[in-house]
């Protein structure tokens, strides 16, 4: 599921030594405003939601790097299981969606036990934040792990799905990578 970090380059699905960010939390209010509460900072493990290709840097007409995005999309690890280890839920959790049931828990990623970690963890990408692009070299020293090609296009794949429901044929291609776990 992993290889080491190599480069500090960040791709999507990387996960990042704990950092101090601030989640981007949205309250409604009755005349339907949106507000922004007052800043609160956290220390997490995050994973990179942003595609690859938004993670570049560019020469612009000042002949200035400028990063290619103004954010990047963040989200926390979470080492709390949102299911009982032990239920049909939990299980499809870990199949990440190869075998598509109609109740796969869509808005999770599980990542297995890494050696550097030392425990599962879940991504939910209903908990999303940005974080200013300015800062990418400095996210990609906190670089901690990669998922390798199979599982980064996993990734994406349930990003996709978590948006919006996908074609079957894309997840048939995706279960071509791991032939000893889709049915």
């Amino acid at each position: 599921m992993y290889v080491q970090a190599h480069s500090i380059t960040l791709r999507q699905g990387d996960i990042l030594e704990k950092v101090w960010f601030t989640p981007a939390t949205f309250h409604k209010v009755t005349d339907g405003q949106f507000t922004v509460p007052p800043a609160t900072f956290r220390n997490a493990h995050l994973v990179v939601v942003s595609h690859c290709c938004e993670l570049t840097w560019y020469v612009n007409e000042q002949q200035r790097e400028v990063p290619r995005r103004p954010y990047v999309l963040v989200a926390p690890l979470s080492f709390r299981m949102p299911f009982v280890r032990t239920t049909k839920e939990y299980e499809m959790l870990t199949e990440n969606g190869l075998n598509r049931p109609d109740n796969d828990p869509v808005q999770y990623f599980y990542y297995d036990i890494a050696p550097s970690i030392g425990q599962e963890a879940v991504v939910d990408f209903s908990s999303m934040t940005p974080i200013r692009s300015g800062l990418l070299r400095e996210l990609g020293l906190t670089k901690l792990l990669e998922l390798d090609v199979k599982h980064r296009h996993l990734f994406r794949t349930k990003l996709h799905e978590y948006f919006a429901r996908i074609p079957e044929e894309e997840w048939e291609e995706v279960k071509t990578l791991f032939p000893d776990t889709a049915q």
